[in-house]
C-alpha cells in the first residue's frame, strides 16, 4: 500500500497533468522527510482515464486498468495529489464524477494538494480555488496553495515540482504530523 496517491483527472491518459503530478509527488517525498515529517512509502497513480469507462467520443470504452475500489485507495491515502487540466474554467467532469461518489466529510484525515494546469491566468486562479473548495467540502486538509501552473511554464516539470516541494514541504510535513485518521 502507498501512502501517497496521485489522482489524475485528465480524460487523456499519459498527459502533462500526470507528468506534473508524478514529478510533484516524487519531489515531495524526500522533502517532507527532510523537513521532519514522516517517511512516506511510494506513490500510487490512479489515472481516471484508465480506470473509468467514460468516453468523450462516439465509441464505447472499457476501463484499461481494473481496480476493485479506486475510491478506497484514495480514501486511505495519507497524502493525495488531486491533478487536473482546466476545462471551461474549472476541473474536469471526469474528476467531478469520481469525487461525487464521496460523502460530505469522507476525506477527513487526508492531506491533499491540488495540482492544475491552465492555459490562461484567470483559469489558473479559478481552477485552484475550485479544487480547494472541493477538497474542503470533503474535509481533506489542504495545508498549502494549489500548484496551479500555466501551460507556458511546463517546459521542465521536474524543476518546477522540485522548487514547489522545497517551498511547501515544511507545511505538508506539519499537516501530515497533525492528521488524524
Amino acid at each position: 500500500m502507498s501512502d501517497v496517491v496521485a489522482l489524475i483527472g485528465n480524460p487523456r491518459a499519459g498527459s502533462r497533468t500526470r507528468t506534473l503530478a508524478e514529478a510533484t509527488a516524487a519531489s515531495i517525498l524526500p522533502a517532507v522527510t527532510a523537513a521532519g515529517g514522516p517517511a512516506l512509502s511510494g506513490v500510487r497513480v490512479l489515472e481516471l482515464a484508465e480506470i473509468s469507462a467514460v468516453s468523450f467520443g462516439p465509441e464505447p470504452v472499457r476501463p484499461i486498468t481494473v481496480l476493485d475500489d479506486p475510491h478506497a485507495v484514495t480514501r486511505r491515502a495519507r497524502l493525495l495529489f488531486l491533478a487536473t487540466p482546466t476545462y471551461k474554467g474549472t476541473y474536469t467532469g471526469l474528476l467531478k464524477v469520481f469525487l461525487d461518489q464521496y460523502g460530505h466529510r469522507e476525506l477527513a484525515g487526508v492531506v491533499a494538494v491540488p495540482v492544475a494546469i491552465a492555459a490562461a491566468e484567470p483559469h489558473r486562479a479559478a481552477v485552484a480555488a475550485a479544487l480547494e473548495a472541493l477538497l474542503d467540502e470533503l474535509r481533506a486538509t489542504v495545508p498549502v496553495p494549489a500548484l496551479a501552473v500555466l501551460e507556458s511554464a511546463l517546459a521542465d516539470p521536474k524543476r518546477l515540482a522540485a522548487q514547489w516541494a522545497a517551498k511547501h514541504a515544511p507545511a505538508i510535513a506539519d499537516a501530515l504530523g497533525s492528521a488524524t485518521r
